[in-house]
């Protein structure tokens, strides 16, 4: 949210800028991806290909993943098994990059 409202300085008040993004969120165009206590905006399904994230506590990296790892099988398996009907679904992975870990 920092990297719009320094975008929009001069353009838009801060409090314009919160309320766009709220609606946006309520809209179904954006939707956060949280990294520990923080969160990036991406643009939801309907603009984007569907696709999970690895995100990386300590440089703040996003890394998308995409289906061929398997993810959605695994869910789809899952929510049948149970009885479930998924109507969207997000996961999240936090932990810590390939070029943090080097860096040790």
């Amino acid at each position: 949210m920092g990297e719009l409202t320094k975008k929009a300085m001069g353009k838009l008040d801060r409090a314009s800028v919160y309320r766009n993004v709220a609606l946006f969120e309520q809209l179904g165009i954006v939707h956060r991806i949280y990294i520990g206590w923080k969160y990036k905006l991406e643009l939801s399904d309907d603009f984007l290909a569907h696709h999970h994230h690895l995100s990386c506590l300590r440089c703040g990296k996003v890394i998308d993943i995409h289906d061929d790892t398997g993810v959605e099988e695994f869910i789809e398996t899952v929510t049948k098994k149970i009885g479930f009907i998924p109507r969207r679904h997000q996961l999240e992975v936090d932990g810590v990059c390939g070029d943090c870990k080097n860096q040790e």
